[in-house]
């Protein structure tokens, strides 16, 4: 979508909101009246004895559910189009480049080397600009196959197929958006305990004659108000009440415990009840939408499941006010009688929630796949090869303003590429905007350029590397093992791309290139691409061995330095170092 279309339906959603808003105002200022007015009219009618005004205290009290209903509905709206509002307002936000805003950036996932080298998490990060989960198992699988992409075309193929028929449905991926953006509660690993829970066996349904003390407790009621059999029938009475709350309070923890997963994330369940339904009445065409779909709609298992949990969440959060709770366990054994229900529940539906939450969170995952698309960036779906290839037209780094960024293009010609330039001039950047487009490639995604054509390869990468106080690791040697890794790698005959950014900085020049040489013939192999920047013009010619040279470039001007940025074939034949040293007073 444009950022036309989705700054006019901000401006209508919040014309939405504002007319709901203004509604519930008004709504809670007349049930608030409502209410007062019933009270006044019943202690009128009382102090005045005149019984015709209970009459209208009970018709005022009848309008006041009425209104309270309504307000009800008038302020689900009010939600609704409030998380509608903010959904666009993010679309607008990616498209303005300030997605960098957003609060989940996927920090905690920020673990290994390639993560860190290639920005995948954290701020300003790949996971941050692609990131519309709602869920901590959504959050979770776009997390993991941004870790670990599918090297499989088949499966590629497959999801560059959804992407395509999501193009269709925008709607409806603003209807699961806007539902999740609902959910209460904001932590949801909530939900993945609940799920956990449910494959614990340890919870037992009570046996059915335990509801004969209810039934006896209704009889006795019966006979003490018809006056049959008193006071024996009053005194059953109190004694089976009694052994009911005692019945009660020896069960109760076992209960809570039973109940806690559930009764944390029961404000949510109607919204999962919304996603599942609109997923299921949704028309797909693609192979993999299909299966998911089934997952979910396969005799409409899940929304009436969700539905059935809603209304035992509901009875069970009745179990926090302590006089109901007396109450209803007196009369009815009501801690029992959900406990029943719920283990029922259980049996139902306890083995599919989890391929329903699957389901969604991988619905999640194809709608962050998709977002680059939806959000009108310059994006095309890259075609995959079976054979060693890497080639692309104007190819952008997906981090970087839209307005400011420069893109590039590239054909493989050797194995290996040797890059030089001047510092500040694009090197590094360059393999970044190859690496995280790669990866968007191996999830099925979109990348930020046209016409690219790569293999499925295993990337390594030795770019951010840092020493290691505690381990006694020093940059050098934390350099040498990220090496280590890629030659022992190699050896599986494996397709592999390696980025190598400034090769053994960390040491002498006679160390560094002897090593550098060594390197760039232990990974100059048939199924090995590798880039690799320095500022040793000595790497550019490696004897028995074809590499490619490229180079980034710099031109100068009312004695400032400038960048174009583009990628060049060659040697670089200019340094800026002397000259940043004099700009900044040094020599």
């Amino acid at each position: 979508m444009k950022l036309q279309e989705f700054e006019n339906s901000y401006q209508k959603s919040e014309q939405k909101l504002q007319f709901y808003q203004k509604k519930s105002n008004r709504l809670s200022i007349i049930r608030f009246c409502l209410f007062i007015l019933a009270i006044l009219v019943l202690l009128i009618g009382y102090f005045q004895k005149k019984n015709i005004l209970y009459i209208f205290s009970f018709l005022y009290l009848l309008l006041f559910l009425y209104v309270v209903a309504v307000h009800t509905k008038v302020k689900n709206k009010l939600f609704y189009y409030d998380s509608l509002t903010k959904v666009f307002m993010q679309h607008i936000q990616r498209i303005n480049n300030q997605w960098d805003t957003f609060e989940e950036d996927g920090e905690e996932f920020l673990k290994d080397d390639i993560s860190i080298d290639l920005d995948l998490f954290g701020h300003h990060s790949l996971f941050q600009l692609i990131n519309a989960t709602f869920t901590y198992q959504g959050k979770q699988l776009l997390a993991q196959n941004i870790i670990h992409p599918s090297l499989n075309k088949d499966m590629i193929l497959k999801r560059q197929e959804v992407l395509n028929e999501l193009s269709e449905h925008n709607n409806f991926i603003l209807e699961i958006q806007t539902y999740g953006k609902m959910m209460k509660i904001r932590d949801e690993e909530t939900i993945y305990q609940f799920i956990d829970s449910l494959s614990q066996n340890h919870y037992h349904s009570m046996k059915k004659y335990i509801f004969i003390f209810p039934l006896l407790v209704l009889i006795t009621i019966l006979c003490c108000s018809f006056s049959i059999a008193l006071p024996y029938s009053y005194m059953l009475c109190v004694l089976a009440i009694v052994l009911q709350i005692i019945i009660t309070i020896l069960f109760y923890k076992k209960n809570s415990e039973l109940f806690e997963p559930v009764k944390k994330f029961q404000k949510s369940l109607n919204n999962y009840q919304q996603l599942f339904l609109i997923i299921q009445n949704e028309h797909f065409q693609s192979s993999l939408l299909k299966e998911l779909q089934a997952k979910i709609s396969q005799n409409q298992q899940a929304v009436k499941g969700i539905e059935k949990l809603s209304r035992i969440s509901q009875a069970i959060s009745y179990r926090q006010n302590i006089l109901l709770f007396i109450l209803l366990n007196g009369l009815g054994l009501y801690d029992i009688c959900i406990r029943y229900f719920y283990i029922n529940w259980i049996n139902d539906y306890g083995t599919k929630v989890q391929q329903w939450f699957d389901a969604l969170a991988e619905m999640e995952l194809f709608i962050s796949l998709y977002i680059p698309k939806m959000d009108d960036f310059l994006v095309s779906q890259p075609q995959i090869s079976d054979t060693m290839s890497l080639s692309f037209q104007n190819l952008k780094h997906p981090l970087i303003d839209t307005q400011k960024v420069v893109g590039n293009s590239f054909c493989l010609e050797n194995h290996g590429c040797v890059i030089t330039g001047s510092n500040m001039s694009g090197k590094t950047t360059f393999m970044r905007t190859i690496g995280m487009n790669l990866i968007l490639s191996y999830m099925g995604s979109y990348v930020f350029g046209e016409n690219m054509i790569c293999s499925c390869m295993t990337i390594l990468t030795s770019m951010r590397v840092k020493d290691n106080v505690e381990e006694g690791i020093s940059t050098f040697y934390g350099e040498l093992l990220r090496i280590k890794k890629m030659i022992e790698y190699s050896q599986f005959k494996k397709p592999m791309v390696c980025f190598i950014d400034e090769i053994f900085k960390g040491t002498n020049s006679l160390d560094r290139i002897a090593g550098a040489r060594a390197t760039i013939k232990k990974l100059s192999l048939e199924h090995c691409i590798f880039f690799m920047t320095t500022h040793d013009f000595e790497l550019c010619n490696t004897q028995e061995i074809d590499i490619s040279n490229y180079h980034f470039d710099e031109y100068y001007q009312d004695d400032k330095i400038f960048f174009d940025y583009l990628l060049h074939k060659g040697q670089s034949q200019t340094t800026n170092g002397q000259f940043l040293l004099k700009q900044l007073g040094i020599i």
